[in-house]
């Protein structure tokens, strides 16, 4: 694709998001530059949350993607903190969104790096889990981006049927304990 070029094996932009000129040159290890403004780009990582939740039988909620990427592959709650949002406030917005349902508390268990892969674009994101009380979760539907919603005892989980590695780890990690 004429607009994409390769950098370190991943595809990036080639035009400068400031002034349009086909231009950007590679600069310093995640960055570009572009000698028509002297815009420096900076390529950095995204946020998102991923809700651990577990319901009164010991059963994990895992959800079925509905959209690219990875459709109709198992996944964890959760999405992207959009800018000026804490994590906790995007990952209780997820929820919301996704499963119908309000978190209560939450703990802080975990980070991972991860690669999403978008129409074409490698987005590098830095992933955070949480596990989440939710006080009731009768009222669980699917919404948002989720096609469906499993309700998964731990014996059964299947780590290859997860969509992301950062996931997997997760799952992994949580299952040992």
């Amino acid at each position: 694709m004429e607009w994409m070029i390769s950098y370190q094996n991943r595809n990036v932009f080639l035009y400068c998001p400031l002034c349009s000129a086909k231009a950007l040159k590679a600069h310093k290890k995640h960055a570009f530059y572009c000698p028509e403004c002297g815009l420096v780009f900076y390529l950095n990582v995204a946020a998102a949350v991923v809700a651990l939740v577990v319901d009164g039988q010991g059963r994990l909620v895992v959800t079925v993607r509905g959209q690219k990427p990875k459709q109709g592959m198992l996944d964890l709650p959760g999405g992207f903190v959009d800018p000026g949002e804490s994590a906790e406030a995007a990952l209780r917005r997820e929820v919301r969104e996704e499963l119908g349902v309000e978190v209560g508390e939450m703990t802080y268990f975990g980070s991972a790096p991860n690669r999403y892969l978008y129409k074409g674009v490698h987005y590098a994101t830095e992933d955070l889990a949480f596990v989440c009380q939710v006080p009731d979760l009768s009222g669980m539907q699917a919404g948002d981006d989720v096609r469906e919603l499993l309700l998964v005892k731990p014996e059964e989980i299947d780590l290859n049927k997860f969509a992301f590695e950062s996931v997997r780890g997760f799952l992994l990690k949580f299952l040992e304990h």
